[in-house]
């Protein structure tokens, strides 16, 4: 259910977003240096992408509600399909740490929103763009994790396993 609220609000976003691709705001997660951050911004502003930037920031807090929730439930429910206990232990273990993630997206999503409205700083850069990989790192792995354990159930279930 959270996965098919998840996918709808991004294409929804997409849509709200646009011309701004998500792109180019992960582009501005990880720019890293306050000259990149700049010439990012300025961008923005000669194509008129900026109010769809500072936008963008606002719409993340939703998404991050969404895709915490999908992820967090996916890792428990996919994981406790398998019958597998190492693997239930492990989906309760990637719903906590998709927790971590969402922390480290909150507090990015705060540095970038301050970035664009002027407080343009090396500090809430690297800040931004260190969470930026740790989420994305997280991220990943927990839906590898999810992809793992469909892929274990359903060769479960075509062995004729019962769970």
């Amino acid at each position: 259910m959270f996965a098919l609220l998840t996918i709808g609000y991004m294409i929804w976003a997409r849509s709200y977003l646009s011309p701004l691709t998500s792109g180019e705001i992960v582009q501005f997660e990880i720019a890293k240096t306050m000259d990149r951050a700049q010439q990012i911004i300025q961008e923005w502003k000669n194509t008129g992408k900026y109010e769809q930037g500072v936008r963008s920031t606002t719409v993340a807090f939703f998404f991050i509600i969404l895709y915490t929730l999908s992820i967090g439930l996916g890792c428990r429910f996919i994981s406790a399909c398998t019958g597998n206990e190492i693997l239930a232990k492990g989906g309760r273990g990637f719903a906590w740490l998709i927790i971590i993630a969402t922390i480290c997206d909150i507090i990015e999503n705060i540095t970038l929103s301050r970035t664009l409205s002027g407080h343009i700083s090396k500090v809430n850069l690297l800040l931004a763009y260190n969470l930026a990989r740790i989420k994305f790192s997280i991220v990943i792995v927990c839906l590898l994790f999810i992809m793992a354990c469909s892929l274990y159930w359903l060769i479960g279930r075509l062995a004729g396993d019962k769970k």
